[in-house]
């Protein structure tokens, strides 16, 4: 069978492994990431930025299909490399990551992978299915869970499936600098497929590695994510648009009566769960069992009628605060002036911000105090094997002073959203500067 798509091309998938993906791309809960943006609210600074979850599942099991083949993994293991490509954002739910920092308790939070178990056991196929009949093996590749152990092959599907560089990434990269109309990500993926090697020697080898010939194309794939990431994924406007989003939906689940007004029964159903579960009244698993069957019905789309709702609703319906956020996000108004922070003690500008915002009467989405991080090469937790000739492979910090030097190093930086309404000066000096 032939997709054609606007990164890879035509992807090309054989008839016998389509038999296997035809029927999970099928699925209602797998056709819901049609309606589920990749990267959240980056179309709200990057107008083009709307391709979503589907596109880019489709796009990591081609890039599986292409690692399976080029570390000769046997047929079945093939299929199951690129099954479980498809499916590991499975669990994502409306906005992607940013909507997770809505899911949380004092003590627990709930990520999209902890939705994929529930996920799985929804899929309305045949026992004699590959998915199926390997389901826990599958959970534990896109959960990143799996136990890496001498001689199976299964240690080469969990690096296909989620490591340092795997199907997801290359594709995620690509995708999103294609669609943001940025080239940060525009990196040699075809060079890299063409250098992924078999590592064997290790204690848990066999594992995904790559040749010496390819180093400098891993440096700018590892570069240009590092870049994506601050540039894209963790832009100042971009991470202001998705504390706003929280800090509705906050407002909303935390007040039972604003839950009682929604005219969404699916999103009335599921935000009554997460206010008991944020409330400690369900503990982590009954949140994920209550809450699963409105949970995968929601994208985007539902999201965006509420703030439409209350951005437009009538007169009195609504708090005040709620209806000025939503209709901050629903025009795009630009209410704010983003500030960059200067490099100081992790604690001192949340304590600066929840000092001045008692001292000036702010409201919390007055003065938003903004995070991003990014870590470049994480060689300890996850190391990128390199095959030489003639040597023993070795992780690619031996291979190169760029990743030497900033493998293990995060990155952290901060910015300061002041509202128009707000004296800006007078905050920036309470923050020591002008």
């Amino acid at each position: 069978m032939l997709i054609n798509d606007a990164i890879h091309g035509v992807m090309r998938f054989d008839e016998e492994l389509m038999s296997h993906l035809k029927p999970i791309i099928d699925q209602p809960i797998f056709q819901r990431l049609r309606h589920i943006k990749q990267v959240g609210l980056v179309d709200l600074v990057f107008p083009s930025a709307t391709h979503t979850r589907f596109n880019h599942s489709l796009g990591c099991a081609y890039l599986a299909s292409r690692f399976a083949k080029a570390v000769e993994l046997t047929e079945e293991n093939k299929n199951l490399a690129v099954i479980s490509a498809l499916i590991h954002d499975i669990g994502h739910g409306p906005f992607s990551h940013a909507f997770e920092r809505l899911l949380h308790s004092k003590s627990e939070c709930v990520k999209h992978e902890d939705w994929s178990e529930t996920f799985l056991e929804d899929f309305d196929l045949p026992n004699t299915h590959l998915l199926k009949m390997k389901q826990n093996t599958v959970r534990n590749f896109i959960k990143g869970e799996h136990s890496y152990s001498a001689g199976s092959e299964n240690n080469l599907i969990a690096d296909i499936v989620s490591s340092q560089l795997d199907a997801d990434r290359l594709d995620y990269l690509l995708r999103d600098s294609h669609f943001c109309g940025v080239s940060f990500g525009e990196i040699d993926a075809q060079w890299i497929l063409q250098k992924l090697v078999r590592i064997d020697g290790l204690e848990t080898s066999p594992r995904l590695g790559i040749d010496f010939k390819g180093v400098n194309s891993v440096e700018h794939y590892l570069l240009a994510r590092r870049l994506m990431t601050r540039g894209i994924y963790n832009h100042s406007l971009v991470l202001l648009y998705e504390t706003l989003i929280i800090i509705f939906l906050e407002k909303v689940v935390d007040d039972v009566e604003t839950i009682e007004k929604l005219s969404q029964d699916v999103l009335k159903d599921f935000l009554t769960d997460c206010h008991g579960f944020r409330k400690n009244l369900l503990s982590k698993s009954d949140f994920i069992y209550r809450a699963y069957p409105s949970y995968s019905k929601l994208v985007d789309y539902d999201i965006w009628a509420l703030v439409r709702e209350v951005a437009c609703g009538s007169p009195g319906k609504w708090s005040q605060g709620l209806v000025e956020i939503a209709t901050l996000l629903y025009t795009r108004h630009k209410a704010y002036r983003v500030v960059r922070l200067n490099q100081r003690h992790k604690d001192v500008d949340d304590k600066t911000a929840q000092k001045v915002m008692k001292k000036y009467k702010l409201s919390h989405w007055q003065l938003i105090v903004l995070r991003g991080s990014v870590e470049t090469y994480q060689g300890v937790k996850s190391p990128l094997y390199i095959k030489e000739k003639g040597r023993a492979a070795s992780d690619l910090t031996k291979h190169s002073n760029i990743m030497h030097y900033l493998g293990g190093q995060e990155e952290q930086y901060r910015y300061l959203a002041i509202h128009n309404d707000v004296n800006t000066a007078q905050i920036l000096q309470e923050f020591g500067m002008e």
